[in-house]
């Protein structure tokens, strides 16, 4: 084996990365070895067309934690984040120009949960502590969150409890009148996720993507100058100061194992073996204990709670390289800078879900679109624009009769019906943007078999394992492993599909790193 490491990290996605640059801040001789040629994963910036650059997946920062740029200094290493001039636009609706009652809803709404996020900050923004206390320290982190949730008053602790669990749906019927404004606030909670506005458990997805850091309701997008990659580049800089080693290039085969069942390193596709005192995997919890590890190492009550691990991949990304500005109905000054939400209503949001279950493309998809291009000029040639889009809900696997609306179709692969879904989103942009199609000089389609071999994320699934209610927090990604380790010692996790999961923000990385080095004293 090669000289002998601290820690090992599988994967220079942006939590393997955060990993990396608090360990290596800590004195930790620290390396990171990843298959692709840059790092970030899905959190990258990649030229499809000449001169074109958009987000690989993920496309907004505002979720990306702001200590983590503090303390890691990121600013230093090259990061500008650029606020969008515009919140959520739903063309042909107005969602700004609300009646009285819908006003006085949202502001109140969005200070209730507002309240929730703030008291829900440290379950959040840290390793959850044990449900089975083994010291003075985890009694006092049990005691001081259930002396926080106290702290809503009688008032708000009943909602709040009643409020988790429900439908993101019967949460916005009983405060709201405005279809469109249901489905503007609704959208952020289903990105992403086997949900719809009907599943249970949506409404706490909706607090996931609106934490006490973020600016709230129906806020503007936040990007990163030159794209998501950007952000990713500034992590790997600041890991890199630290003294951290990141190779590309390096495809990990399989996670070593010593004679007493202790991750003892990792073997690299070519055959070379990097020893560690640790592993920490940044891939999906499924792939790292079922693929990189030898079954072997895991007792039959494990491994099939990792084979139960739902990673069903609902997103479709299109990636638009555009001759000129698209001229969306009723858009006004600004609002393209912003998220455009072609969805609504939630029974069209429902509608769209509908077909993902059978395997079949919605006949109108569910998309949530920016146009980075107009916060940050340089993604694309002068007088264009690149244009970006999740399109949900598609099928990871598709139906023998997956036809658009259920139309009756030869059985067919992803390989062979991408252009399929791109004409659809196309067309359904069209809808609300006249001459749409005109603009468009090249695109790229990517489905969720396609996130699959580019990313590694089994299933299709960005956030590694769904979020849902029995998938999150003390049950992510598994019961009784939600502090980062796994039922092999010595092997850790980093990704979204450890706590607290959803969206960009870096906190699985630093909140990993923080358990590694408790567990290292």
């Amino acid at each position: 084996m090669s000289t002998q490491y601290d820690v090992v990290i599988v994967g220079a996605g942006l939590n393997g990365l955060v990993t990396a640059a608090y360990l290596a801040r800590a004195g930790k001789k620290v390396l990171v070895a990843e298959r692709r040629d840059t790092v970030g994963g899905a959190v990258s910036t990649e030229e499809f067309a000449l001169g074109f650059r958009a987000p690989a997946a993920f496309a907004a920062a505002e979720l990306f934690h702001p200590a983590i740029i503090r303390e890691l200094k990121l600013d230093a290493h090259g990061l500008a984040l650029l606020p969008a001039g515009g919140g959520t636009f739903l063309p042909g609706h107005d969602v700004e120009r609300l009646s009285p009652a819908d006003a006085a809803a949202l502001a109140a709404f969005d200070a209730f949960l507002r309240r929730l996020a703030e008291v829900l900050d440290p379950v959040l923004t840290r390793p959850l502590p044990d449900v089975k206390p083994s010291g003075p320290g985890d009694v006092l982190e049990l005691l001081t969150l259930g002396w926080r949730l106290r702290g809503l008053g009688k008032r708000d602790l009943p909602e709040a409890l009643r409020y988790l669990p429900m439908p993101v749906k019967d949460v916005l019927d009983e405060r709201f009148e405005s279809e469109a404004l249901k489905a503007a606030i609704a959208g952020p909670a289903l990105t992403g996720s086997w949900l719809a506005p009907r599943s249970a458990g949506s409404a706490l997805m909706l607090l996931l993507h609106r934490p006490s850091w973020t600016a709230g309701l129906l806020s503007p997008p936040v990007f990163a100058r030159g794209g998501p990659g950007a952000l990713a580049d500034a992590v790997a800089a600041a890991a890199r100061g630290a003294g951290a080693e990141i190779r590309t290039g390096s495809k990990v085969e399989r996670i070593l194992i010593d004679d007493d069942g202790r991750a003892a390193g990792v073997a690299l596709t070519g055959g070379t073996e990097i020893a560690a005192r640790l592993v920490v995997s940044n891939a999906d919890p499924r792939r790292t204990l079922l693929e990189l590890v030898d079954p072997a190492w895991l007792d039959p009550e494990h491994a099939a709670a990792a084979r139960n691990i739902r990673t069903r991949g609902t997103v479709a990304i299109v990636q638009l390289a555009l001759g000129g500005l698209p001229a969306f109905t009723d858009a006004r000054d600004g609002s393209l800078s912003g998220r455009i939400q072609l969805g609504a209503s939630l029974d069209e949001l429902e509608r769209a879900f509908d077909g993902v279950k059978y395997g079949k493309l919605p006949e109108k998809p569910f998309l949530t679109v920016t146009i980075p291009s107009l916060t940050d000029p340089s993604l694309a040639p002068e007088g264009k624009h690149v244009l970006h889009v999740w399109a949900q809900y598609a099928p990871y696997r598709l139906a023998p009769s997956g036809g658009i609306g259920g139309e009756s179709t030869a059985e067919g692969t992803w390989d062979e019906r991408r252009d399929e879904l791109g004409d659809l989103v196309v067309r359904r942009i069209e809808e609300h943007a006249p001459g749409f199609s005109g603009l468009v000089e090249h695109r790229r389609v990517r489905t969720p078999i396609d996130l699959e071999r580019d990313f590694g994320c089994t299933g299709g699934c960005l956030y590694h394992a769904e979020p849902a209610l029995d998938q999150m927090l003390f049950m992510r990604p598994m019961a009784g492993w939600y502090q980062y380790r796994t039922p092999v010692d010595g092997l850790y996790l980093c990704g979204p599909g450890t706590h607290p999961g959803v969206g960009m923000t870096g906190l699985p990385g630093k909140s990993a790193a923080a358990q590694i080095l408790e567990d290292w004293r």
